[in-house]
């Protein structure tokens, strides 16, 4: 019975993951393009909490792994859903990454070429 149990979790657990994973594809597919970004791109700072996680869509289901910005780094902001950012971080090393924020822990200093 207890090994009965423990597989139900775990099916129910990879079907969790499956379904979170379509989600966030789907709803990456539906905000991606550049219609609606931002010409020319914002720049802003990361505010708030010491760690700013990156996600694959703007839904708190699509963490993205390892990829986090801390305060005062700067960002480049293409564009806005709701309450959430698609924004790129460039990196020391030259390496960008791309992905979504929740907009409240990014301050908007201006746009590029207007504000600098």
């Amino acid at each position: 019975m207890r090994n009965f149990l423990l597989l139900l979790l775990l099916a129910s657990l990879v079907q969790t993951s499956f379904a979170a994973e379509s989600v966030c594809t789907k709803l990456s597919k539906q905000v991606d393009g550049v219609d609606d970004n931002y010409r020319p791109p914002l720049y802003g700072k990361v505010i708030g909490h010491k760690k700013l996680n990156f996600y694959t869509a703007p839904d708190a289901q699509c963490k993205m792994k390892g990829v986090f910005v801390i305060k005062g780094d700067s960002l480049t902001v293409y564009k806005p859903y709701k309450d959430w950012l698609n924004v790129m971080y460039i990196a020391k090393d030259g390496e960008d990454y791309m992905g979504w924020v929740p907009a409240k822990q990014v301050k908007i200093n201006g746009q590029y070429g207007k504000n600098l």
